[in-house]
């Protein structure tokens, strides 16, 4: 018998600590940016929601007195507890966030805006959110190494990246600037972030591509034959470019 699929959104904990180790850190010019923006002094009370390992909670922390993370897996929020001195780790979702009404100043979302039923979601941050309490959301953009990997490196990565998008996610907003503001908050507003270069060596870009759900979610047999090849293919040191997403709204009222 075969055994069952893995979920996408549940398949990051089996690898949880390289994750944290290879994912790239979130850009101090973005977090700066958007602190500014909201006004967010260094006593505000924060929410990283869908934390994971805390690659954006610890930069948080740096810059705020009271951090609670939040993260739905396990094997995530072991990894998160064992390398974050934040206030609170706790087990919940973002459609049944563990946290008291109008209890936090901001709710910051790293890499995990697609995983979420956004309605609820929207309901539920908007809930913990204090009056005119501020959502961020943040992306790092990486996949082209500088020089390319091998041509047949290239094409084994993108087969898997085939086969995930027959897997969707879930439903993306047409306009999210409309739906925010239909749900109570002000419209988005999108910032530009100076882009990064990162050093990578071969080795590292493998378990990089292996720390995302279209490589998590494929069978151990497969899994195993796919990161030997690319392991073999993809030699030496590369440069990573490295683009951040930010998006930013608050409660309308």
């Amino acid at each position: 018998m075969d055994p069952p699929p893995v979920n996408r959104a549940l398949s990051f904990g089996r690898g949880a600590a390289s994750y944290d180790r290879v994912r790239p850190d979130y850009s101090p010019d973005a977090l700066d940016l958007v602190t500014e923006r909201l006004g967010l002094g260094t006593d505000a009370e924060v929410l990283d929601l869908a934390a994971g390992t805390g690659k954006l909670t610890r930069p948080l922390v740096d810059r705020f007195a009271r951090v609670t993370a939040v993260e739905p897996d396990a094997g995530m929020r072991a990894v998160l507890g064992q390398l974050t001195d934040c206030h609170l780790v706790l087990e919940g979702r973002a459609e049944a966030i563990p946290l008291r009404d109008q209890s936090v100043d901001v709710v910051f979302v790293g890499q995990a805006w697609h995983w979420f039923d956004k309605d609820r979601a929207l309901v539920e941050i908007a809930r913990v959110l204090r009056p005119q309490g501020g959502v961020v959301l943040l992306w790092n953009i990486w996949w082209k190494t500088d020089p390319p990997v091998p041509e047949a490196a290239e094409k084994l990565i993108e087969d898997v990246l085939d086969r995930a998008r027959r897997q969707p996610i879930g439903v993306k907003e047409p306009d999210r600037s409309a739906f925010f503001v239909s749900m109570g908050y002000e419209p988005v507003r999108v910032e530009d972030v100076p882009p990064r270069t990162l050093d990578i060596s071969g080795d590292d870009f493998v378990t990089l591509l292996f720390s995302t759900s279209p490589f998590g979610i494929l069978a151990p047999d497969g899994s195993e034959s796919v990161e030997a090849e690319l392991r073999r293919l993809i030699a030496g040191s590369y440069r990573l470019p490295v683009r951040t997403e930010l998006e930013w709204s608050r409660l309308a009222k």
